[in-house]
């Protein structure tokens, strides 16, 4: 189970850090210091984003062939040692577990049709075994 949730996490991860523009920086908050931080308030049901948090809006630039491909080399691993332990059944658990979780990653958004299909497809490449080039 443990390792279906890793591997779950390791998907989202390879789909979603080519969608990251890093505009402000990793930690870097977007703003001046001359603009005033969040107001903060006492009572604890209020939700106050950080700084340096931002709405996913623009398209992620990576074309649909190289996110099938890096969804594929990052999953290959994971799932050869899936294979290794719980056969190609394992495989298709774990490949199916992924890519339900995909959608609900906050760079999902950004991607286009081909662009999710690609990874989607990605996904069913590394349970083949082989990425295609």
């Amino acid at each position: 189970m443990r390792r279906t949730v890793f591997l779950i996490l390791f998907g989202i991860t390879a789909v979603a850090a080519p969608a990251c523009d890093g505009t402000a920086g990793p930690g870097v908050p977007a703003t001046s210091p001359t603009t005033p931080g969040p107001e903060t308030h006492s009572s604890a049901s209020v939700i106050v984003p950080p700084g340096n948090s931002r709405s996913v809006s623009v398209p992620s630039p990576i074309s649909p062939a190289k996110l099938r491909h890096k969804t594929c080399e990052d999953l290959l691993p994971t799932l050869r040692e899936i294979r290794d332990k719980s056969g190609q059944d394992g495989v298709d658990r774990a490949v199916a577990d992924t890519i339900a979780g995909y959608p609900g990653t906050a760079d999902w958004s950004v991607f286009s049709p081909e662009q999710q299909d690609a990874a989607i497809n990605g996904a069913h490449d590394a349970a083949t075994g082989t990425c295609s080039p």
